[in-house]
C-alpha cells in the first residue's frame, strides 16, 4: 500500500490487467504505433491471387484511385482484359521522398494485346507504327514490387457518334474533344455468347452538331454510361456499342443515346419559307452535308447568290449534276418553281441544259460555294513583298462558306463572302541566285478566300486568299518571323 501526499491520505492500489483487459487496448491504440498501423491500413491494399485461382501469393501495394486495377506480381484484376483500351501508371513507393507517378508509353492509352502466364505476366499493348516486328510496349507485371495501376478508356478525343432522342430520331452529330473525368468501370459480365461486355460512366467535353436549327455547331460536356464489347472468337479489339442515358450541356438534355460513327444521311434541315420572305412553307432536307446549302420546293437558301460559282447534288445521292463541274449561277427565277440558271456551255449557248428547278427534286439539293478552281495562279506575298507564284492544279476538296458580309454604298450593295478552301498547288519561291532556275514545290494550301461582287458587276471577283497555312516546314518560318502570306490573283 502506498500513499499520496495530499490533506488526507488516500490509498492507491496498483491494478494488474489481464492481457484482454480494454483498458490494455485503448492505452496501446493511444500510442503512435497504433495511429500508424491504423493510417497504414487505410493507404494499402492487400491482394490475394489465391482468390484468383492462382498462386497463393499475397501483396500489399498503395491504395489505388476509385477508377484504377492493380497488376503485381502473379496477381492481375480480372477487370483487365485483352482488347481494352488502358492507360498505365507505375505504383510508386509513398515512403519514397518526391515521388512521382507519371504514365508509360508516354501517357498514351494503348490496346491490351494479351495477358502471358506464369510466374511472372508479360503484358504486350499495341505495337507503334512502323515497329511490328519490334515492339516495344510491354513490361513484366513483377518487374516492380509495387506494381501497376490500369486506367480503362474506352472513349478517345476525336471519336465521333451519332446523337439520337427516345425516339431514336438522329438528333445531331457529336465529336469527342476531352475526356474530362476518369472513366470508372460500373460492371463487367459476360454474355451468353461469351463475349465481354463493360460499362463505363463517362464525362468529356464534346462538339455537338444540331440539326433542323440551322446546323450550329457547340461546344459542351456530356455524361453518360458507355457500352464496351468485346467479341470472344478472333482477335477482334473491344468497340462501343453506345452510350446510354446521355445528358448534353448545362441544361441537362436528358435520354439521349450515342450510336458510333455519323452517316450523313442521318443529318437532317429544317427550313421556313417566311424567314426568307416567301411563302409560308416548311421543308425538312435529309442528308445535306455541313458545307452545302439547301434547296428545295419554294425555298433558296438566302446565301445563294448569281454571280458565285456552286456545285450542286442531290440530297442523300453521291452523284453531282451537270457532271460535277462548279458552274457560274446567272439567275434565280421567281414563283413557286423556281428556275436557277447557270453558265450554259460554249457549244451549247442556244440550247443551254445547265439549269433546273427548285422544286424539281424533292427530296432536296445541296448547293457548294466554290472559290478556287484547278489553273488559277497566284502571287505568293507577305507584309506587300512578293515571295513567288503559285498555281492551281487540284481544287477538289470541299469549300465552305465560313460568313457574308453586305456592304452598301451610294451606288449599291456589295456582297463579300468569305470561304474556306483547300487545293494543293505548285508553289515557285523567288531566289536571288540567277544561275540557278528555282524549283516547283508540291504544297497543300488552306486558307479563306475573299470574294467580291459589286452592284454593278455579274460575276463575283476574287481579291485575296488570306490565313494561309502550308503543308510545308516553311509554314513554321513564316509563323516564327510573324509574316502572314496572302495570295493575290494574277
Amino acid at each position: 500500500m502506498e500513499t499520496v501526499d495530499g490533506d488526507d491520505d488516500v490509498p492507491v492500489k496498483h491494478t494488474q490487467h489481464s492481457a484482454s483487459n480494454p483498458l490494455i487496448e485503448r492505452d496501446w491504440c493511444d500510442n503512435e504505433g497504433c495511429e500508424e498501423a491504423e493510417q497504414k491500413n487505410k493507404v494499402h491494399i492487400r491482394l490475394n491471387a489465391a482468390d484468383l485461382g492462382d498462386f497463393p501469393a499475397s501483396y500489399l501495394i498503395p491504395a489505388l484511385k476509385p477508377h484504377e486495377f492493380p497488376a503485381v506480381g502473379v496477381y492481375v484484376d480480372p477487370r483487365i482484359v485483352p482488347g481494352f483500351m488502358y492507360r498505365v501508371r507505375p505504383i510508386e513507393n509513398e515512403n519514397k521522398p518526391q515521388a512521382t507517378s507519371k504514365h508509360m508509353f508516354g501517357g498514351r492509352a494503348l490496346r491490351l494485346l494479351s495477358i502471358g502466364r506464369g510466374y511472372s505476366r508479360r503484358l504486350t499493348f499495341q505495337a507503334d507504327s512502323n515497329t511490328l516486328n519490334n515492339n516495344s510496349n510491354y513490361f513484366w507485371s513483377d518487374s516492380r514490387p509495387e506494381g501497376f495501376a490500369f486506367e480503362l478508356e474506352v472513349v478517345s478525343p476525336g471519336d465521333k457518334f451519332t446523337l439520337q432522342d427516345t425516339n431514336h430520331t438522329a438528333a445531331g452529330t457529336l465529336e469527342i474533344l476531352q475526356n474530362s473525368a476518369p472513366r470508372e468501370e460500373v460492371s463487367q459480365v459476360v454474355l451468353s455468347d461469351g463475349s465481354i461486355e463493360k460499362r463505363v460512366r463517362l464525362c468529356a467535353l464534346c462538339k455537338v452538331e444540331w440539326f433542323g436549327n440551322g446546323l450550329s455547331v457547340t461546344v459542351v460536356p456530356i455524361q453518360g454510361l458507355a457500352v464496351a464489347v468485346k467479341p470472344k472468337h478472333g482477335q477482334q479489339n473491344a468497340s462501343v456499342t453506345r452510350v446510354m442515358n446521355v445528358t448534353v450541356g448545362t441544361l441537362h438534355r436528358r435520354g439521349y443515346t450515342l450510336t458510333p460513327g455519323v452517316n450523313d444521311m442521318w443529318r437532317h434541315t429544317t427550313v421556313l419559307g417566311e424567314s426568307i420572305g416567301d411563302v409560308p412553307t416548311r421543308y425538312t432536307v435529309t442528308g445535306l452535308e455541313t458545307h452545302e446549302l439547301p434547296v428545295i420546293g419554294t425555298y433558296v437558301d438566302p446565301r445563294i447568290m448569281p454571280g458565285f460559282y456552286y456545285r450542286v447534288r442531290p440530297a442523300g445521292s453521291k452523284q453531282l449534276l451537270f457532271e460535277g463541274r462548279s458552274l457560274l449561277l446567272m439567275s434565280i427565277g421567281p414563283g413557286y418553281g423556281k428556275r436557277i440558271t447557270f453558265m450554259p456551255d460554249r457549244q451549247n449557248l442556244n440550247a443551254s441544259r445547265n439549269f433546273l428547278w427548285s422544286d424539281s427534286h424533292p427530296d432536296g439539293l445541296g448547293f457548294e460555294p466554290r472559290a478556287v478552281h484547278a489553273g488559277m495562279k497566284f502571287a505568293v506575298t507577305a507584309a506587300g513583298h512578293r515571295l513567288g507564284e503559285g498555281s492551281v492544279f487540284r481544287a477538289d476538296a470541299v469549300q465552305q462558306e465560313e460568313r457574308q458580309q453586305l456592304v452598301r454604298g451610294r451606288d449599291g450593295t456589295t456582297v463579300v463572302k468569305y470561304i474556306h478552301t483547300d487545293v494543293t498547288c505548285h508553289i515557285t519561291f523567288d531566289i536571288t541566285n540567277e544561275t540557278r532556275k528555282p524549283d516547283p514545290q508540291v504544297m497543300r494550301v488552306s486558307g479563306t478566300a475573299v470574294l467580291s461582287r459589286g452592284p454593278t458587276q455579274a460575276v463575283a471577283q476574287l481579291v485575296r486568299i488570306e490565313n494561309i497555312g502550308l503543308s510545308s516546314q516553311l509554314n513554321v518560318l513564316f509563323v516564327t518571323q510573324q509574316a502572314k502570306l496572302v495570295f493575290i490573283p494574277l
